[in-house]
């Protein structure tokens, strides 16, 4: 009854707006943040289910060439929408690049600190430990964060800058513990492994909960033009759907994942029942709050990762997500 009520709901959709119903399906092109995985299930359960295409939509899913880049591609009309995450967007925001989140896409950080020594339990057992990280400014912001949480400073441990081999540093001990990897990913990757690892995510070490991905539209065009606005508006139902619909139907949702991405059976078995479950934020799926954004924002500033507050207006808007998130 559940999924009936929810296709419903979009099949409605559909035939209130331009492009619905008997018409030609408006087309759309969706940049990914990186490759295929489970964080994208929405998008393509709500694809290969139907639901963008009762909704009158036709959507292209591409991974980016560069990973940096989908912001801009947003910004210039080469992309109509995007996955990106809530620190970009305020960077962006400072910019002044025309981009604003319309819904979240993962509504909780995965974002974490790891450890597969057992002896490092807590943040507290990271002191006279070396820590691997990307290299980039949240990393170091978010590492402060977590060692004032337990009472810690830089001085108290080592920094050592790997890149993204991340997990190649950690499984060689090359370093201690790292920052900037997912629990969805992995560590499900190290248990896959027979370690048991320490997974310590952002939200608990001291950062302020935020949205770890989210779905990015040009403001400028959502500002002048009437049938992207509707496009969005429909964009956004359907995936919303397909991510609630994916929830209730996780086989499905790993049976279609497995079409799309070249991550292994074994690890889509696992990372993605996990990753269904992190998905909705404290009001749902698909939820952003702005007071949560505005405590993040506050927090970014405090740790010079923006240089001033910017309007939450530029960064976020809650005007297509469903009443409930609006609570």
């Amino acid at each position: 009854m559940r999924r009936l009520a929810l296709a419903g709901a979009v099949l409605l959709l559909a035939g209130c707006g331009g492009g619905g119903g008997g018409g030609r399906p408006a087309h759309l092109t969706l940049t990914l943040d990186w490759t295929p995985n489970p964080d994208h299930v929405g998008f393509y359960y709500a694809r290969d289910t139907g639901l963008f295409r009762q909704a009158g939509l036709d959507v292209s899913i591409h991974a980016p060439s560069d990973p940096t880049a989908s912001l801009k591609l947003v910004a210039a009309g080469t992309s109509d929408l995007a996955v990106s995450y809530e620190q970009e967007i305020f960077i962006a925001a400072q910019k002044g690049l025309p981009v604003v989140a319309v819904a979240a896409v993962v509504g909780r950080p995965l974002n974490s600190i790891m450890a597969i020594d057992p002896r490092i339990r807590s943040l507290a057992d990271l002191r006279g430990r070396t820590i691997g990280i990307t290299g980039v400014p949240a990393d170091y912001a978010a590492l402060d964060a977590a060692l004032r949480s337990a009472g810690l400073t830089r001085a108290d441990v080592k920094v050592v800058t790997v890149g993204y081999s991340l997990l190649p540093a950690l499984l060689s001990h090359k370093v201690d513990a790292v920052l900037g990897v997912y629990r969805n990913v992995e560590g499900i990757e190290l248990e896959q492994r027979g370690l048991h690892p320490t997974v310590i995510p952002l939200d608990r070490a001291g950062v302020p909960t935020y949205d770890e991905l989210v779905l990015v539209a040009s403001s400028d065009r959502l500002r002048r033009d009437p049938a992207y606005r509707d496009h969005v508006r429909r964009f956004v139902t359907a995936f919303l759907a397909g991510e609630q619909q994916a929830r209730v139907h996780p086989q499905q949702a790993l049976a279609i994942l497995s079409k799309v991405t070249a991550s292994g059976t074994g690890f889509l078995a696992r990372a993605t029942p996990a990753t269904l479950a992190l998905l909705p934020g404290s009001r749902g799926v698909g939820c952003m709050s702005r007071s949560q954004w505005r405590r993040f924002e506050a927090w970014m500033v405090t740790e010079k990762l923006l240089k001033l507050s910017v309007p939450l207006d530029r960064a976020m808007t809650t005007r297509f997500l469903p009443s409930r998130c609006r609570a």
